[in-house]
Parts: C-alpha cells; sequence; structure tokens
C-alpha cells in the first residue's frame, strides 16, 4: 500500500532527479571509432585462431597501456545471450555485431570504467585498460569451439577469457587485476573470479573482481509466451557446453545451470567480490515479462521483484544495490553521480580496493560500509536514479500517471487542490510537484 511516508519520498525522488529509459535488454555501451583518439583503446586478435566468435570470425581484445603498469583493469562486455536455435537465429538477424568480430574498428572510444580522463574515470585513469568484445552469446561460459554444421554456432566465451589473460601475462602482466563486467559480463566476471585468481597467484598478481548488473535470479515469468529462466539457463549450458565453477556444481550436480544465477553460484566465490545491482533491474524485469509497468498490478510485480532482489544480496559481504529501474552502471558516464545514502558509487568501490588492498587502518576505517542497499523500497525513490523513460515511444513517464498507477487516487487529490482531474493530469512534473508535495 501507498503509505504517506512512502509517496512523499518517491515524490522527493522526482524534485531532485530526472527519470532512465527502461531498455529491452542489455546493450553494449561502448562507442566505435576509427580515429587514434587519446582515449582509444586499440584492437589485438588473439593469436590462438580456434577460439573465435559466434559465427567463426576471429576473437579478440581492445588494449591501452597506462601510466600505473601494477594496476590492470580487465573488462567484460555485457549483452544477453542466446540458448537454443530459435533465440540464436534471432539474435543473428537483430543482433549480429554480438555473435561477429567481422565489423570491429581497429580502436574503440574507452566506456567510462576504461577511460583515461579523470574526470570521467577517477577511479582507475592511469590503469592499463583491456576490454574483451561480447561475440560468444554464452555469458563467456562456453567451452564448445567448433560449428557443429553451417546453420549452427561457436560458444567459446570461458575459452576467450582465459586466452587473454595469458597472452596479457606475456606482455609483463604484474600487481594487480580488477575482472569488471556488466550485465551478461558481470555474469561471466563471478563465472572467472576464482579460476583467474588461482592461475595468475603463481604470477605474483592478485585478483579482485566487480560484477555490476549481473546478479540474475531463476524467478518464473509472469506471462505464458516466453520461456522461464531456469529453462534458458539449462538450455545455454547444454548448447554452450558451458563451465561454471566446480565448485558451485558440486552443490547442483543434476542441475548445473543453477550456477548461472549470481546468488547460487556467489557463496562458492573466493575472491573478493563487489557486486552492483539496481534493485530493479530492468533486464530481471523484462526477463520475467514486465517492460513498461503500467497498471498497479504490473506495478506490485516491480515490487516483488524488487523485494526478491533485496533477499538475494542480503549475504552478499560488498555490495551496492540503489532503488532504481536501471540496468548497467559502470560503462556509462552516470555513474560517478548514483549514490546510496550519500555515498557515491566511486567512493564506495574505491573503500573496497583499500580493504583489500595494503592501506593502513586508519584509512579503511574512514571508509563508506561495506553493504549500501536502499532503504526506501519504492522504484526510483532514490534521486540519484537515472532517467525513466516509455521505451515504446521514447518519452519520460508522466509524473501524474506514474503515481495513479502506485495507487494514488488522482482526482481526490485534485479535488483536494481545487482543481479538474483532467487538468491535473496535463500538468507537467514541474507545474504538478509544488502543488502535489504539500498533500503528501
Amino acid at each position: 500500500m501507498l503509505t504517506k511516508r512512502s509517496l512523499t519520498q518517491f515524490i522527493a525522488a522526482f524534485q531532485s532527479a530526472p527519470l532512465q529509459m527502461l531498455p529491452a535488454h542489455d546493450v553494449i555501451i561502448t562507442a566505435a571509432c576509427e580515429c587514434a583518439a587519446p582515449d582509444s583503446l586499440k584492437l589485438v586478435w588473439l593469436s590462438n585462431t580456434t577460439l573465435t566468435c559466434n559465427d567463426g570470425s576471429p576473437a579478440g581484445y581492445y588494449i591501452r597501456r597506462g601510466t600505473n603498469n601494477h594496476h590492470w583493469v580487465v573488462y567484460l562486455e555485457g549483452g544477453g545471450y542466446c540458448w537454443d536455435t530459435a533465440s540464436c537465429s534471432a539474435r543473428w538477424r537483430r543482433r549480429p555485431g554480438l555473435m561477429s568480430s567481422s565489423r570491429w574498428p581497429r580502436t574503440r572510444r574507452a566506456p567510462a570504467l576504461l577511460s583515461a580522463d579523470p574526470q570521467t574515470n577517477p577511479l582507475w585513469h592511469e590503469s592499463n585498460h583491456v576490454l574483451l568484445p561480447y561475440c560468444s552469446s554464452d555469458m563467456w561460459t562456453g567451452t564448445r569451439t567448433i560449428r557443429r554444421s553451417n546453420n549452427s554456432f561457436a560458444f567459446a566465451g570461458r575459452l576467450i577469457v582465459r586466452s587473454v589473460l595469458d597472452e596479457l601475462l606475456q606482455l609483463g602482466f604484474a600487481g594487480r587485476l580488477l575482472l569488471v563486467g556488466s550485465s551478461a559480463g558481470g555474469t561471466g566476471v563471478m563465472f572467472h573470479a576464482d579460476s583467474a585468481r588461482r592461475s595468475l597467484r603463481s604470477h605474483g598478481i592478485r585478483v579482485a573482481a566487480i560484477a555490476d548488473s549481473g546478479w540474475f535470479l531463476d524467478r518464473p515469468q509472469k506471462t505464458r509466451r516466453a520461456s522461464s529462466a531456469d529453462k534458458m539457463a539449462r538450455l545455454g549450458h547444454l548448447l554452450w557446453l558451458g563451465s561454471p565453477p566446480t565448485s558451485c556444481v558440486r552443490e547442483y550436480p543434476e542441475k548445473p545451470w543453477l550456477c548461472y544465477f549470481g546468488y547460487r553460484l556467489y557463496p562458492h566465490i573466493r575472491t573478493p567480490l563487489f557486486v552492483f545491482q539496481y534493485l530493479f533491474d530492468s533486464a530481471q524485469l523484462t526477463a520475467e515479462g514486465v517492460r513498461a509497468p503500467r497498471t498497479r498490478a504490473q506495478w506490485d510485480a516491480v515490487h516483488d521483484t524488487g523485494s526478491a532482489i533485496r533477499a538475494s544480496l542480503k549475504n552478499v559481504r560488498s555490495t551496492f544495490a540503489p532503488a532504481c529501474i536501471a540496468h548497467g552502471a559502470l560503462a556509462r558516464p552516470e555513474w560517478l553521480a548514483i549514490n546510496v545514502s550519500g555515498v557515491s558509487l566511486p567512493r564506495a568501490i574505491s573503500c573496497w580496493e583499500r580493504r583489500f588492498s595494503r592501506s593502513n587502518r586508519k584509512e579503511r576505517a574512514r571508509c563508506a560500509p561495506r553493504r549500501l542497499v536502499e532503504r526506501c523500497t519504492w522504484p526510483q525513490c532514490n534521486g540519484s536514479c537515472p532517467r525513466l523513460r516509455d521505451p515504446r515511444t521514447g518519452e519520460e513517464v508522466a509524473l501524474a500517471a506514474l503515481l495513479q498507477s502506485f495507487g494514488l487516487d488522482v482526482r481526490g487529490a485534485a479535488a483536494a487542490m481545487g482543481l479538474d482531474a483532467r487538468a491535473l493530469s496535463r500538468m507537467s512534473r514541474a507545474e504538478l510537484l509544488p502543488l502535489l508535495a504539500p498533500h503528501t
């Protein structure tokens, strides 16, 4: 039920921050360029030519050496996945750039977390930056290297990550590795964190990981038309010859695909891991069949998902979870502004890094809490949330309509303000908020 206090929080969020698009799925954030821009990454093809993208084109990575040779940030891109012949064929028709390297440019502009600009990337602008483009459609866990026929695909994501790390060692890789990924790349980070730590330990390299929006749940669909997350994970696991961490598979020997879901995999991860997750993750909502909530029932479904994500994070040691409807943060410029309880995301990550580094005890004591989970339970109650727009029209969601879908009696509110309900519904946010706030 919409209480006076929660509605006041909700209104305050609209006053302090505009609302983001509900994406239909996770997307590639980084932009391509053929120019040798100062903030660009250079393409390198893998020397192991047996490891390919889905269509058999060569796999590779983008790299730029920084001034701090002892700190490396390796970023796994996201972009969804496919799990059977029909979904992979549809993916090939609609998003071939996520299945092939045939059009990769020689250089790519760096996303936020790989930028060399300290204003854009205050944490790691001096680091060595490596971007792994996503073209295996397997959440970075596949080991199928041979295409079975002209109409099928290879799925070698897990092997590609291993090969890239091996090649970085040959470049004089040393110091500390921060493995980061967004969406499907965030899930991939959780798969690879421990294996990377074990393989690099003998070289004196310390490994930590950040999973951005890769914490998916195996919740049932809200509609009958789409497959369940559990079914898609099972089919994908078989198609990709998926290889989740052995320690997790031991817990689910009959259903190893359950290890694709963050809350099931997390207890088996030993590498320091920071989990960023929007409580109302739009990709999770889409997977459950809730794309653009309009009715009270749809908003109730959004709340259910938020409650489930919140509960699934309860045992995560280091987490940052704003109450926003959005997906993916670290590759976007607005990552600097996101905060929970006044603590920004960059500050939370910086404190997390200090805890397992050699910084002194006093410095660590001044840091932010390990767990920053939004207390407010309503979507967009956080003033730093990205803009919320209707994905079908691209227009910002009208405040009156949104409040009505939350259960507010717009007609009653209009009468209390001496206004006609139709006139109130046509008001802009700037006009409506000053009138509505005193009555909440």
